[in-house]
């Protein structure tokens, strides 16, 4: 009997995972790795952080060395698109001709960068996603002075950071009312607002692009919709993705709540799953849910391969992320919005804190801002969804890991 394939469609971390995962569980059959991507799998973090800044090099940022693919019999084939795929012949195509056939198919297809209208195409003008992007980055920060950031998300506040500490002005514009408002709540977002003016980020919320500037192939300024002119250099247009659904689409399988519709194990269709931006699978704390991280995606990866070498089981793990900037160490377990109850605990002035999103007296998220021992015991009460006193979560003389544990 030939042994079995497994197809995967993306080579980002969940991609990765998800293969080098299969080997772990002991899975023999064949797997292969179809990435659209012209770089190896890489850890994608360092491109807003220590790549961008130059502290690292290309050999850190790779997630494998390059003969671990082959001392894993991995197949990656590099720079290839899936244009189509069939459940009924079981088989993918690419753009290069070849067609594939599988016996379980893993789509890890991530997103690509949104836009907005009326930027000129301009050799200034960047988008970060991969690690090509962030390369060119790279070398137009460093030839450059003077940094404008349209979008103060997660992406846009790292790069701000690490264009800081390079020496550089850095402008950033945000049509929000505070940076991060919607994902963390008012309150954190002027924190937020407040840690970059500290580090010389010129922070206008409230505030869009009304005109583009441009002399030959180069953005030199803008106008905002407050009237005023800035002189830039170079720019990132940083205001979130769009998840790349095409192919599921066209594949027939069910599309939801801009993502790929799938069950507790990741799975869309009968021996078809989903990870990381296009997944939109059911949680058994927080029902149906599609989380945009780097983390998330690597631990869906893992849990799909061990949904595929032993049997499918519900990928219950809880969404976590970080986000480093400056001095500043962020971590955030779980998946609320900032219209939850929210409970502070500890030094909010000392930027040494806690805040945990509460719904129905239960702990649904907890964003910790150098507090990594306080949200380890968060993610405890999040996982038992037993109710809580907010009394409690925000009493210090209360040690949440003894509580956490008495649940």
């Amino acid at each position: 009997m030939a042994k079995k394939r497994v197809v995967i469609v993306g080579g980002g971390s969940g991609g990765d995972a998800a293969a080098f995962g299969l080997r772990k569980k002991g899975f023999d059959g064949e797997v292969v790795i179809l990435s659209a991507d012209g770089d190896r799998p890489y850890d994608r973090p360092y491109l807003s952080k220590e790549y961008l800044r130059g502290e690292v090099e290309l050999p850190k940022v790779y997630l494998h060395d390059e003969s671990e693919y082959t001392k894993q019999a991995i197949e990656l084939e590099l720079g290839t698109r899936v244009t189509a795929a069939s459940l009924e012949e079981r088989s993918v195509t690419t753009d290069r001709g070849r067609q594939l056939s599988f016996d379980t198919l893993v789509l890890s297809l991530g997103g690509t960068p949104r836009q907005l209208p009326g930027i000129p195409a301009a050799a200034n003008v960047h988008t970060l996603r991969s690690l090509r992007d962030s390369s060119n980055l790279r070398r137009s920060i460093t030839s450059g002075s003077r940094m404008l950031l349209v979008g103060a998300g997660f992406i846009g506040a790292e790069v701000a950071a690490s264009a800081r500490k390079l020496g550089k002005e850095v402008l950033i514009v945000e049509a929000a009312p505070v940076p991060l408002e919607r994902a963390l709540g008012k309150d954190v977002g002027e924190i937020y607002a407040e840690i970059h003016r500290d580090h010389g980020v010129d922070l206008r919320a409230r505030t869009q692009i009304k005109e583009w500037h441009s002399a030959g192939d180069q953005v030199i300024g803008v106008t905002l919709s407050d009237g005023r002119r800035e002189e830039v250099d170079v720019v990132l247009i940083a205001v979130g993705i769009t998840p790349n659904l095409e192919l599921p689409t066209a594949m027939g399988l069910p599309i939801d709540g801009g993502g790929v519709r799938a069950d507790g194990s990741l799975r869309a269709s009968e021996d078809v799953y989903v990870a990381g931006d296009i997944a939109l699978h059911d949680h058994p704390v927080h029902g149906p849910i599609r989380v945009e991280h780097w983390e998330v995606a690597k631990g869906q990866g893992r849990g799909i391969a061990s949904s595929i070498a032993d049997r499918p089981a519900p990928y219950t793990k809880i969404p976590y992320f970080w986000s480093d900037q400056y001095d500043v160490s962020l971590e955030y377990r779980g998946h609320a919005s900032g219209e939850d109850h929210m409970v502070w605990r500890g030094d909010r002035s000392g930027r040494r804190f806690s805040v945990f999103y509460l719904r129905g007296g239960r702990v649904h998220a907890v964003l910790s801002m150098n507090d990594k021992e306080t949200g380890a015991a968060g993610a405890g009460l999040i996982e038992s969804q037993r109710e809580v006193d907010e009394r409690t979560l925000a009493d210090l003389s209360v040690d949440l890991q003894r509580l956490e544990a008495a649940g």
